[in-house]
């Protein structure tokens, strides 16, 4: 029967190979990489050899089917890498899953290393209940609007990738957008030169200007979101005048149905 490997790789330091990485990369007859090159060395460091072939975000709903036929066709086994990280998970792979569920092929997860996970448990806050948004947008006006649609969920904890050179950026959107939040701003998780930001989010913005390599690193950023007011509940009840025409069309006079509408608490 083909298996699909679902394979956690480190987001920085090797030493974080766990042993079932190693099994299921070398029971795989294929693997299906991000980018092959990073599978290659990866494979190096392990003393492994196999073929490999590519499957990104550019090519990946095309090349899903392929591997999935060749994998029934075959009796494959196949473990799905991406750079870093766990697959599927703001990287590609999701489209290779979901064809493999589809197609009656046994799916085995190897967990490992995950940005967001390491983030959250770095970052100290309440995150029992957190979501996930992957990159945010890069316009400014869009990027607010989703800050303030974030805010609005009323989930106290999010969590947020950003490359190096709109990181400084994106903490400015925060600030204005969410000011008085809690920030953990994480750069290079379990890398030589890893740096954890946390505080305020105008003293981290500071920090983080201040810093002359700011733009170097990858960036997962947690921002707590509890320190805030709730949001504002929208009131569910109709306008005024909605209420007021309603009650003269079933025969009220106009004072009759302006105290209707204020009982009815409409805005």
């Amino acid at each position: 029967m083909p298996i699909l490997y679902v394979v956690a790789t480190p987001i920085g330091n090797l030493n974080d190979l766990s042993p079932r990485v190693k099994e299921a990369l070398e029971k795989a007859d294929l693997i299906a990489a991000e980018d092959t090159r990073v599978a290659m060395k990866l494979l190096g460091h392990l003393g492994l050899s196999k073929p490999a072939v590519s499957c990104h975000r550019h090519n990946e709903e095309s090349r899903s089917g392929v591997i999935i036929e060749r994998m029934l066709a075959e009796n494959l086994t196949v473990a799905l890498t991406c750079d870093a990280g766990t697959p599927a998970v703001s990287d590609p792979g999701q489209l290779l899953v979901d064809a493999a569920w589809r197609a009656g092929i046994e799916v085995r997860p190897v967990c490992g290393p995950s940005a967001t996970v390491t983030a959250l448990s770095a970052a100290g806050f309440d995150a029992r209940e957190f979501a996930f948004y992957g990159f945010l947008p890069r316009e400014s006006k869009p990027l607010r609007e989703k800050l303030a649609a974030i805010r609005e969920t009323g989930i106290p904890v999010a969590v947020v990738y950003e490359s190096p050179h709109r990181v400084v950026k994106l903490t400015e959107a925060i600030c204005q957008t969410l000011p008085g939040c809690n920030l953990a701003v994480c750069c290079d998780l379990s890398k030589l030169y890893e740096k954890i930001y946390r505080g305020p989010c105008e003293a981290v913005l500071e920090q983080l200007r201040a810093n002359p390599n700011v733009e170097k690193g990858e960036y997962c950023l947690v921002i707590d979101l509890s320190p805030l007011p709730p949001p504002e509940k929208k009131s569910d009840a109709l306008p005024a005048d909605v209420v007021m025409l309603r009650a003269i069309l079933d025969g009220a006079d106009l004072a009759a149905a302006e105290e209707a509408a204020r009982e009815a608490g409409c805005p």
